[in-house]
């Protein structure tokens, strides 16, 4: 028992350390201008509604990057890998909106204003990160 238990925390700090690269990926496009952009609209207009379109706004701006990140690797990428890549967007976007739709109904449960912006956050985040993977794809190709 005491072997699995060493064996079970020795994979998870193994795996731990892939995850703080992923994260400190992350971290160093924190100051996209998106990311700024966003920071100075909640700063500017705190309210609901305020942080509500903020995140809409922000939405928008991250579909676009990722649209323009999408087209940009589709050039790059030789026909097999052209298809791969259109397969898995679909997929993700059925992911997405079903995600989407699980994510509002389960915060339009919860009492309170605060809870009206989670949704909005979470979309911003979500189609953020998918526009930042490709735009990784497409420096990775560049870098060759």
């Amino acid at each position: 028992m005491k072997k699995i238990l060493a064996f079970i925390i020795m994979a998870a700090a193994f795996m731990g350390c892939f995850n703080i690269n992923v994260v400190f990926a992350y971290d160093e496009v924190k100051n996209h201008p998106i990311d700024i952009a966003l920071e100075k609209r909640i700063d500017d207009d705190p309210s609901t509604v305020g942080m509500m379109e903020a995140y809409q706004w922000a939405c928008e701006e991250w579909d676009k990057l990722l649209n323009s990140n999408y087209n940009a690797l589709m050039k790059k990428l030789d026909k097999e890998n052209q298809e791969r890549l259109r397969a898995s967007q679909r997929e993700w976007i059925k992911y997405r909106d079903l995600e989407f739709t699980f994510n509002e109904n389960y915060w339009g449960a919860f009492e309170g204003t605060a809870y009206r912006v989670f949704p909005y956050a979470y979309q911003s985040d979500f189609i953020r990160e998918r526009a930042l993977r490709l735009g990784y794809y497409l420096e990775d190709l560049n870098s060759i």
